[in-house]
């Protein structure tokens, strides 16, 4: 019998959001990507991680922090 092929995970689904920031929020926002040497986009979705972290710790159980 010949052997069971393996499939190959599935990336995670990402989804699109547009948002509109005040020019002191990007500001903001870009001076803390710089420092940190990120993109604003991944500061944006860690801050929504912690977000939700936050407001619901018990669907995050084994997440990291």
């Amino acid at each position: 019998m010949p052997p069971i092929a393996k499939k190959k995970p599935q990336p995670k689904a990402s989804h699109r959001l547009s948002v509109s920031l005040t020019e002191e929020q990007h500001t903001e926002l870009a001076e803390i990507a710089k420092k940190n040497k990120v993109s604003v986009a991944w500061v944006v979705r860690e801050a929504i991680e912690r977000l939700l972290r936050d407001e619901q710790p018990l669907f995050h159980v084994g997440h990291e922090p």
